[in-house]
């Protein structure tokens, strides 16, 4: 073997030469490239390259299938403005592209347990009831007429089903998609225009007071906080991505929050803190995405944030009892339970449904009274694009 390797060495001298020998009579170029070593190991000074690796994306909760345990026939195919109030459900359609239905009409149906009973309410002029919101205090709802250049607010008794006209002006616009909201004494509310306009007015129709004040616009979400003797205010600029906190006496603004690319969702829930004391200090109101898989808690009385992650973009979110629930865009649910905004649980309702507005219903209904006890739980919800109506679902 080592006689093989000394005539070999001689011999591969020979051709190197012999081949350097060509390129200078030739004119040939060489060309060498040398490569940098990286030298590693566990003894070595030298480190091994690390090839960067991209973030791994969050990974989504799996869905829970659930079981529809009845649903209503499809009589409207845009439901916007939704309340509960004294066991019933109150449904005010809007104007979209394709609706076959009027839009200035309700429908209430009757009882939640059996969804093929329900009534429709017209109202005697022309506009979207885009808006809704129910008055515990006085047991009254209350909803505006909207996209018909005026300001149109109206009353309705959810007893007796009687409507009545709370303010009809034009010296307001609330736009195509405004917010109102109520403390029981007055109906604030903002409108859908840029800038947007702060309004209120009492709930019997005194006198309407308009903000002086330079606001965000878009407004499409609105919520109320009471603290003691004072009112705060809390408006959601949809496609403008802001937020703001408005004095409830005087309509000044007290400071706003951007949230870029967001797009906040017009169901946003507001959740009151109780001190030790029982006085109600501070609250969260919780804020959906509609083109981002996130949303935002806010605190009430510093404005600070806290950013929490969901599986999917959000139509709505909306608190039961002492869970956070959001309504995706993609036939699921979440549910965060005892508010944990680090732990949702996803349930699936259908492929081609796509939840709006959510709402809750404590009797068990028909469908479900044989294997269940009177005050289930059960979810109900309106469905658009696809699959439309309304939907219940065992919780």
């Amino acid at each position: 073997m080592k006689k093989d390797l000394e005539i070999g060495i001689p011999i591969i001298v020979v051709i190197a030469a012999g081949f350097l020998m060509w390129a200078l009579l030739t004119g040939q170029t060489i060309s060498v490239k040398m490569e940098p070593q990286a030298i590693y190991g566990p003894n070595l000074p030298g480190v091994k390259p690390v090839v960067p690796v991209a973030p791994a994306a969050p990974l989504k909760p799996p869905s829970i299938p659930v079981q529809i345990t009845q649903k209503s026939p499809e009589v409207f195919a845009y439901a916007h403005g939704t309340v509960m109030a004294d066991g019933k459900i109150f449904i005010g359609m809007a104007s979209r592209s394709g609706n076959p239905f009027p839009t200035n009409r309700l429908y209430v149906f009757t009882d939640p347990s059996d969804l093929t009973k329900f009534r429709i309410i017209s109202i005697p002029r022309t506009g979207d009831i885009e808006s809704m919101v129910f008055d515990e205090k006085n047991d009254q709802i209350y909803f505006t007429l909207s996209n018909n250049g005026s300001l149109e607010i109206y009353r309705i008794d959810p007893k007796t089903y009687f409507v009545s006209t709370v303010i009809s002006t034009t010296s307001v616009d609330i736009g195509l998609k405004p917010a109102i909201a109520t403390d029981g004494t007055y109906l604030y509310g903002i409108t859908y225009t840029n800038p947007a306009t702060i309004y209120k007015v009492g709930i019997y129709g005194t006198t309407l007071v308009v903000s002086p004040y330079a606001h965000i616009s878009n407004g499409h979400s609105a919520a109320v906080g009471v603290y003691g003797s004072s009112t705060e205010l809390y408006f959601g600029g949809g496609e403008a991505d802001l937020f703001e906190k408005v004095n409830g006496d005087d309509l000044s603004s007290m400071g706003m929050l951007y949230f870029p690319g967001c797009s906040i969702t017009d169901d946003m829930p507001y959740q009151p803190v109780v001190d030790a004391n029982s006085s109600t200090t501070y609250g969260y109101v919780y804020l959906g995405c509609e083109r981002q898989p996130y949303g935002y808690r806010v605190r009430t009385n510093d404005l600070t944030y806290t950013k929490f992650d969901l599986p999917g973009s959000s139509f709505g979110m909306y608190i039961f009892g002492n869970d956070l629930y959001n309504a995706a865009q993609d036939g699921n649910y979440d549910v965060f339970a005892n508010m944990d905004l680090s732990n949702p649980k996803r349930y699936f309702v259908g492929q081609d449904i796509q939840l709006n507005e959510l709402f809750m219903a404590t009797t068990a209904s028909s469908t479900m009274a044989s294997t269940s006890s009177v005050g289930t739980q059960s979810l109900l919800f309106t469905g658009w694009w696809g699959v439309k109506g309304l939907y219940e679902v065992a919780l």
